[in-house]
């Protein structure tokens, strides 16, 4: 009897969602956040603080400079982070997470929360 009651509750608690439209809009974050980096790098720069390069680096675990350098393009590119680069000796370049990465961080967070669970 209760097994069936938590079948019920787990039954109502799903999501439904429109096949192709989903599909389409799915597709179109993971292009922008896909891979295994850049989620990472927002969650990293998800304080809002800005963060230098080598900053950013320590705080993604086991990323290349080659790996960290190509998400970061991509991600301005995108426009989910902007890069702040100063006129000074030496350089200083800044990257600071925008308006426009809010939902990823939040989605984030709840794969985080999803992880835990497992």
């Amino acid at each position: 009897m209760k097994k069936e009651k938590n079948k019920e509750k787990k039954s109502k608690k799903r999501l439904r969602v429109d096949g192709q439209k989903s599909d389409r809009l799915l597709a179109s974050a993971l292009e922008k956040i896909g891979g295994k980096w850049k989620l990472r790098i927002l969650m990293a720069l998800g304080s809002g603080e800005s963060l230098r390069y080598g900053e950013l680096r320590g705080r993604v675990a086991g990323i290349t400079d080659m790996m960290l350098s190509q998400s970061l393009k991509e991600l301005c590119a995108a426009g989910l982070t902007e890069r702040h680069q100063y006129q000074q000796i030496p350089p200083r370049v800044e990257y600071q997470i925008t308006d426009k990465a809010e939902g990823a961080l939040q989605a984030a967070v709840l794969l985080c929360g999803w992880a835990e669970d497992l």
